[in-house]
């Protein structure tokens, strides 16, 4: 009979819990709304002095905005190391992170970074969680592997059930159609300042302007995962926007009611 269950829930494709991540709802303190950080060139015209009592998540190199004191990102979120990426090259990007978020700022990381996460995030609430899975969003079993942090910060709204989203920041085509920028400078402490001590160079940064197979596939699986996600939420009565009137990023449709007057 064990073995009967052990090929059903194979079949079925259950998923045991891996994390114990409940108490990220913790962090909600009943707020509604959330808006989603990311970096690319147009957070340097958004006005976060606009910001209207929203849940925070921050992801990746956000922690070097001029304004991340004021901020306050609730949460920071990590994509998982991949190569050419080295060890050395995450810790010294962890604990620059580390130095820059206030104190209050919650992480969150995948699982094959954790050791790293943990001698750089002391005294620091850490929560971590997997790729390999799938719909339904479950933070407690494994997500969907993502092709952006993006996608990991979405699905962390979706868990938290927030009723309205905002992506801020958030724009792919630039990353293919024009030079590879962020709202900060590679030249000055960034995850790509930190490959540039260990000799290595990114691959948006070799095709940057260009846009070869690989990287045309990889852009529409991307686009596929923000569009299964957005039909996802909206199943759920979630709403999803983007709210950065600088960005091209159209999956979503615009909005800008997130800014209070």
């Amino acid at each position: 009979m064990k073995k009967i269950k052990n090929i059903l829930k194979k079949i079925l494709g259950y998923q045991p819990n891996v994390h114990r991540n409940n108490d990220l709802k913790l962090l909600k303190n009943n707020k509604t709304e959330v808006l989603i950080l990311g970096s690319a060139p147009s957070v340097n015209k958004l006005d976060f002095s606009k910001i209207n009592n929203q849940f925070i998540i921050s992801s990746a190199n956000f922690h070097e905005h001029k304004d991340i004191d004021i901020i306050k990102p609730d949460i920071h979120v990590f994509a998982a190391s991949h190569e050419p990426i080295t060890k050395n090259v995450m810790m010294n990007w962890f604990k620059r992170c580390h130095k820059k978020l206030p104190q209050s700022t919650a992480i969150l990381v995948e699982e094959r970074d954790r050791l790293i996460a943990l001698k750089s995030f002391q005294n620091r609430k850490v929560f971590f969680y997997s790729y390999g899975g799938k719909l339904p969003v479950n933070f407690n079993k494994r997500i969907m592997s993502p092709w952006s942090v993006g996608v990991v910060c979405l699905q962390l709204g979706v868990f938290l059930n927030f009723k309205k989203i905002y992506l801020l920041g958030i724009d792919h085509d630039w990353q293919f159609l024009k030079p590879y920028k962020h709202f900060y400078s590679h030249d000055k402490e960034s995850l790509e300042y930190y490959g540039s001590l260990d000799n290595i160079v990114f691959e948006n940064e070799i095709s940057s302007g260009r846009l070869p197979k690989k990287r045309l596939y990889t852009q529409y699986e991307l686009y596929q995962q923000y569009e299964l996600l957005n039909s996802y939420a909206s199943k759920r009565n979630i709403i999803i926007r983007n709210g950065d009137e600088n960005t091209g990023f159209d999956v979503f449709p615009f909005c800008y009611d997130w800014k209070k007057n």
